[in-house]
């Protein structure tokens, strides 16, 4: 299971996490960021500063739950660093704060560092190491095995403070315990569950996780009464969570220095131009502390959420460390504390030359003149976006410049090849925006326009109406008789800029052609009309002679039908 997760619903595509990862072991698929997990050093940059908090952490606190309500018996082994991020008046009463939570008993981890200093001082004095690099920090760990693979015979063979610990709590109290750390540290996760030492270390859980398990439990550290680490005074190791803390350490037990030369250096950028020094030989017979975290532990990427700066925190740390400082830990048990480092490193396939500008040219980078190597895609040049573009690790849409330039020019060429007029102006009226089409129709030259108000040109009245109500208009109908043109205009109001865009569609030879289509339904009506008028005079003409004729018909047919009735037969 992935330590760094990520919530996808809120990864925005801003490639804050590419550029703060030292070793850029974030993939970019589908403008999303993932966390190549063979590849990733676990500082925990990406984790702290992602904007959008769309990196997750896994957590061990329902595992560490589970095994205190099986009734099993949790040890906490307590990272020295615990000062900073945790408020009381005596450490005793933080003990017995965790007791509460169900824990065992609380042991402080700088037990197990008085073990891992001895390593370092019978290393120092066997003098058989060209330079020893320290191995208390895992993340150092990793980048040594997955990036410089060629100096993993300088890391100290030697466990860190939290394995010499558990393995210490074990033997003391029987292999059935449960060993649970604490600390400040995403990477003690990962080497919790490394297959070199698996069974050592039960669960860890963050700074963080373990404030926030105080504070739904309602346990104020503060109020609470005094209870004893397990484990005897750690005295003057307490100092290795603070920068120069392993070598402070080391004098104290009195390490002779005659044969290396004691350095500390602390930050991966840091670390890695150690590193880049030492693969080109510039280094030899130094002792060398080095730390992930700028200022060393004490400023871990999980450290409690309202914890102290971390300056103040060092200052903390010293004066706890020192406030019993006056010898060494007394060491009584032996114990196995070898490691085996080795060359882990993700081994990608690299393009050639022509590979990497057959990339580049893909986002207009022709010659190298072009490349910006702006950093916006998170990759310090162009040249290694190319290569992380072929190692399937970026999308060639990362970069910044090339798509702002496709979309300013995809936009120019829709706004020139549109076919309706286009005019925007500022809230003086200024003209700041004037495409071919406008240009065609006011006869004015983009150039020019751009160096003129709209009011030179046509009547704004509509545009300083938007402007005032900031309600757009739109498909009104309006003539310009001086350039003889009929258009249907939209004026719309963009409140985001405070611009107006006008967007006038030419329908004069609609018009044209709606005019004469009334025109010759006008003139069919007025011939129609001059028909109707004949067929009627000529109707009542005839109406006026079939009314005459049918009268005398009347008559004639009344007189004969008479006859008929009244004829007197003997008459005739």
């Amino acid at each position: 299971m992935s330590i760094i997760g990520l919530k996808k619903a809120n990864c925005k595509n801003c490639y804050k996490c590419v550029k703060v990862c030292p070793v850029k072991s974030i993939k970019v698929e589908n403008a999303q960021a993932k966390i190549i997990d063979n590849a990733c050093i676990l500082c925990g940059k990406c984790l702290s500063e992602c904007p959008q908090n769309a990196k997750t952490l896994s957590s061990s606190l329902e595992t560490v739950k589970g095994y205190l309500n099986a009734g099993e018996k949790v040890v906490l082994s307590l990272a020295p660093s615990y000062p900073g991020s945790f408020d009381y008046r005596t450490p005793e009463q933080l003990v017995t704060a965790l007791k509460k939570l169900g824990f065992y008993a609380v042991s402080e981890t700088s037990e197990g560092a008085a073990y891992v200093t001895a390593e370092y001082d019978r290393l120092i004095r066997e003098n058989t190491m060209k330079n020893i690099v320290t191995t208390c920090c895992p993340t150092v760990n990793r980048l040594v095995e997955y990036y410089y693979p060629e100096l993993v015979d300088s890391l100290a063979p030697v466990v860190s403070p939290m394995l010499a610990h558990a393995r210490l709590l074990k033997q003391n109290l029987g292999k059935n315990i449960r060993v649970v750390f604490a600390g400040p540290c995403i990477s003690k996760k990962d080497e919790a569950r490394d297959v070199r030492h698996p069974n050592d270390v039960d669960a860890v859980l963050t700074f963080d996780a373990l404030a926030q398990w105080l504070e739904e439990k309602k346990i104020s550290v503060p109020e609470c009464e005094e209870s004893s680490f397990l484990n005897a005074s750690s005295k003057i190791v307490r100092m290795y969570p603070v920068t120069n803390g392993i070598l402070a350490t080391l004098r104290a037990r009195g390490t002779a220095e005659e044969n290396y030369h004691m350095l500390s250096v602390d930050g991966v950028e840091e670390c890695k131009e150690l590193f880049e020094a030492m693969k080109r030989g510039e280094l030899d017979h130094c002792f060398i502390e080095v730390n992930a975290c700028k200022g060393s532990c004490v400023n871990g990427p999980v450290v409690a959420k309202d914890h102290k700066d971390r300056f103040t925190s060092a200052i903390r740390v010293e004066k706890y460390a020192q406030s019993d400082a006056d010898s060494y830990p007394v060491l009584s048990e032996n114990l196995p504390l070898s490691k085996k480092f080795m060359d882990r490193s993700p081994h990608e396939a690299i393009p050639d030359e022509s590979m990497i500008r057959m990339i580049l040219s893909k986002i207009g980078k022709e010659s190298p003149e072009q490349e910006l190597n702006c950093g916006a895609c998170g990759y310090a040049s162009c040249r290694d976006k190319a290569i992380a573009v072929y190692q399937n690790r970026a999308e060639l849409t990362m970069c910044m410049p090339y798509m702002r330039e496709r979309a300013e020019s995809l936009s120019n060429y829709v706004l020139s090849e549109t076919p309706n007029i286009t005019i925007i102006v500022d809230s003086d009226l200024n003209i700041i925006e004037f495409n071919t089409a406008a240009e065609l129709c006011f006869k004015v030259s983009r150039r020019e326009a751009l160096e003129k108000g709209l009011y030179e040109l046509i009547d704004v009245s509509d545009f300083q109406t938007v402007f005032e109500t900031k309600q757009s208009i739109t498909d009104k109908k309006v003539h310009y008789r001086e350039y003889n043109i009929t258009t249907l205009q939209s004026i719309i109001y963009i409140e985001k800029e405070n611009i107006v865009m006008g967007i006038f569609k030419d329908i004069t030879e609609e018009e044209k052609i709606l005019e004469n289509r009334y025109r010759m339904r006008t003139e069919a009506m007025e011939m129609a009309q001059k028909v109707i008028d004949k067929q009627m005079v000529a109707a009542q003409q005839i109406a006026s002679l079939l009314g005459e004729t049918t009268a005398e018909t009347k008559v004639t047919l009344t007189k004969l039908k008479n006859m008929i009735v009244f004829d007197d037969g003997d008459k005739l």
